[in-house]
């Protein structure tokens, strides 16, 4: 049997495997868009604080970004693709918004799908993980909204687009007004001669960031060390599942049983961590123990800060200082 510990070792490596054509072919489809890249935005008039907002259950749960809109956060605002419309549902326009993944029908979601459901069909990703509860009961009428949503505002808010999206995601936010700063993941050791970082930057020429595997972390990354705010916070990085959530719920449980030969999982592959500030207990997968090993060695590496004011889940550890939010807010 494959235990957790082998998972954890073998995803980075399962994850190019699967990936690499995809990230390689959109890189190139995309060039004649590259006008410009995240090293031609402007400086950021507030460099001092920011909050990069994720999407994870702690969004709805704690309601973090409602205590964020009523703060009048003067700081700079990030969002990943996922949390946008839910800023903008919660009167937060942000700053920026970052984009990575490059699904060919699922990412466009975030920014209102024009073919949604042509997408969706035979595609039960968000019917049995969406948090928005809304959405999933009346998803059709929900994604016209969202894209008048996204119309309306998407020409107030900086565009930081991956060369790996997909077409869908590149045509959808073209049309939906946004200002486009493109950038490459760094997926690899770019010195290895046969190194796809290496091959995405002889295609494109733009500029790469470390991302730990996830949207997440780059938008963090992104705030942190190309924008170089002093003190970043997140919101809704939980990086794990409360234990309410049956494990069928969860993002990645069809590809892990696929992947395991597996007709169900047991909570040998879903171990239970417990959030040292708010002393509740969440369960972790093994792609999010990946993701929360990455950005805790990013940390370590670059001998930096976090904020964490998720208000719970499993990223805690060397240099993450996890509070409230508005106890970071006010401070």
């Amino acid at each position: 049997m494959e235990d957790f510990s082998k998972l954890i070792r073998n995803i980075s490596d399962v994850g190019l495997k699967y990936h690499k054509n995809t990230i390689i072919s959109n890189s190139i489809n995309n060039r004649d868009y590259y006008e410009r890249s995240i090293s031609d935005l402007p400086d950021v008039k507030n460099n001092e604080k920011a909050v990069v907002i994720s999407a994870g259950p702690s969004l709805h749960r704690r309601k973090t970004i409602d205590l964020l809109e009523k703060s009048n956060f003067d700081g700079v605002v990030v969002t990943i693709d996922g949390a946008y419309v839910k800023c903008l549902k919660s009167g937060i326009i942000p700053d920026y918004v970052l984009t990575l993944d490059p699904h060919p029908k699922r990412v466009v979601r975030w920014f209102g799908d024009p073919f949604f459901e042509k997408n969706q069909a035979d595609d039960d990703y968000f019917a049995r993980q969406d948090l928005d509860v809304d959405f999933r009961k009346n998803s059709i009428e929900q994604n016209l909204n969202n894209i008048e949503l996204v119309n309306r505002y998407a020409s107030k808010s900086k565009l930081i687009i991956a060369s790996t999206a997909p077409s869908s995601v590149v045509e959808r936010v073209m049309e939906a007004g946004f200002e486009m700063f493109w950038w490459m993941p760094l997926v690899d050791d770019p010195n290895d001669s046969d190194s796809l970082t290496r091959e995405m930057y002889e295609e494109t020429n733009l500029p790469a960031l470390n991302t730990g595997g996830n949207v997440g972390t780059a938008a963090w990354i992104f705030a942190k060390f190309w924008l170089e705010i002093q003190k970043v916070a997140v919101i809704g990085m939980d990086l794990g599942y409360y234990k309410d959530l049956p494990y069928k719920m969860t993002q990645g449980y069809h590809e892990l049983l696929k992947h395991l030969g597996k007709e169900k999982l047991t909570g040998e592959y879903f171990p239970v961590m417990t959030n040292p500030m708010t002393n509740e207990e969440f369960y972790i997968d093994p792609t999010y123990y990946w993701y929360r090993q990455n950005i805790l060695e990013l940390i370590k590496n670059s001998s930096t800060t976090l904020y964490n004011c998720t208000e719970g889940g499993t990223l805690y550890g060397e240099g993450v200082v996890n509070l409230y939010l508005d106890e970071f807010l006010r401070r």
